[in-house]
């Protein structure tokens, strides 16, 4: 890579002392010897490096600095030269800037996203880092009008996964560059139990597993974009669970939906997208049992979380699939600010360094937690979509964790 001051040649256009800048002889109106060396001596003096080569970056650098650009900019920097358009089109290139982002996560890279389902959807994205850093001002939200009617299924990597309701189909979507997939999963007219969405790091394939249910038995079945093809897989172990499953390290994770009311028995079911087989993890140990709801199982940080509401305790699995690295992270609060019937159903969504937590509940939408404190604050984003938040469906709101600016994973899928 070769950089070069440009805007700095525009005064010296020319190599060569014009006469109109040299002392003449009275005599043969010419210019002495001297006065040719004085003004040549002054013209390099004035000149931008007239000897030295520009200097050139190695080519790590340049792998460095292009790794960390928005998807944007690469789209346009493959036109500059051959190596670059190699470079950025290389799939290994997408791997790392994935990985980049994913071990050294940051709210800068992170959106809230939401879908409102009604004739004309609209999909609408809040960039986080305003919510925490100037939380009484209004954010400006990205709202984008789509053709068609849609439900977020979820998000991976920088994409939606969408479930268009008028084809009865899954597609993939960037919000970076507004790209749909071109292959997309057909879902019958039949009932789903539960879902989920990931991505498998080994064959590099975005996957969606459903439960399907009509009046026969329930059918699991796993989708591969790319592969354009459903293939029936061996069911859940007992009864299957519902809703959404929750993508951490490769894996889809569930509460089972019948379990006993003693928290200690409650497990997590589990799918990995790789192997494609199921399997359980064990949660946290809880001084006191007894009668409870169902806890709420999330991520945040890329880590499983779960929240109990007997305890109002939040808990966070720092290494995954290690029983022994579950953290509590908070304790919510019973008091001011605080709806004790809804306290199961608070979602966190990220958190900063600095221990404030971002998150959603059905009575108040959007709140912010201060673990140090230990309260309950609004954020500014309630105002533009009422005191709900921008959706009254928990489902339908989801962090993207890897900023589709940064992921340039969407963009080989999609392009």
């Amino acid at each position: 890579m070769i950089i070069t001051d440009t805007s700095a040649n525009t005064n010296y256009i020319s190599t060569v002392p014009s006469s109109r800048m040299l002392r003449c002889d009275h005599e043969n109106d010419t210019p002495t010897q001297h006065d040719i060396r004085t003004a040549t001596m002054r013209h390099k003096i004035h000149s931008p490096i007239a000897d030295e080569s520009p200097p050139i970056l190695p080519d790590d650098i340049v792998v460095a600095i292009l790794l960390r650009l928005p998807v944007r900019s690469l789209l346009q920097f493959r036109c500059v030269c051959k190596s670059w358009k190699t470079l950025i089109s290389d799939p290994q290139f997408a791997e790392n800037q994935l990985q980049l982002f994913t071990v050294n996560p940051t709210i800068a890279h992170q959106h809230l996203s939401s879908s409102t389902v009604t004739r004309t959807c609209k999909i609408v994205s809040f960039p986080v880092k305003p919510l925490f850093a100037n939380p009484s001002s209004p954010v400006a939200p990205i709202s984008v009008d789509m053709n068609g009617r849609y439900h977020i299924l979820g998000s991976c990597n920088g994409l939606l996964c969408l479930y268009e309701f008028q084809l009865g189909c899954v597609r993939l979507w960037n919000p970076s560059t507004r790209l749909m997939s071109k292959t997309f999963a057909v879902i019958d007219d039949i009932v789903i139990r539960c879902y989920g969405f990931g991505y498998d790091p080994v064959n590099h394939k975005y996957k969606v597993l459903v439960v399907m249910s009509d009046c026969n038995e329930p059918a699991t079945k796993l989708y591969a974009f790319g592969e354009n093809s459903w293939k029936t897989i061996q069911d859940f172990p007992g009864t299957p669970p519902t809703g959404p499953g929750k993508h951490v390290n490769g894996t889809l994770n569930w509460f089972p939906t019948e379990e006993g009311f003693d928290c200690n028995q409650w497990v997590i079911l589990t799918f990995d997208l790789v192997k494609e087989t199921y399997g359980k993890l064990s949660l946290p140990k809880q001084d006191n049992g007894g009668s409870i709801f169902n806890p709420v199982l999330d991520v945040l940080s890329n880590c499983l979380c779960v929240c109990f509401d007997h305890s109002g305790t939040l808990w966070l699995m720092k290494q995954y699939g290690v029983t022994e690295s579950w953290t509590k992270l908070m304790i919510i609060p019973r008091g001011d600010g605080w709806q004790a019937t809804y306290q199961r159903s608070f979602r966190p969504l990220c958190i900063l360094e600095n221990g404030i937590i971002l998150g959603k509940t059905p009575c108040s939408g959007l709140v912010r937690y201060d673990t140090n404190t230990e309260k309950l604050l609004a954020s500014s984003m309630l105002s533009q979509f009422g005191t709900k938040g921008p959706s009254d469906d928990s489902k339908g709101v989801v962090i993207l964790e890897g900023d589709p600016d940064n992921v340039l994973r969407c963009w080989f899928l999609l392009i």
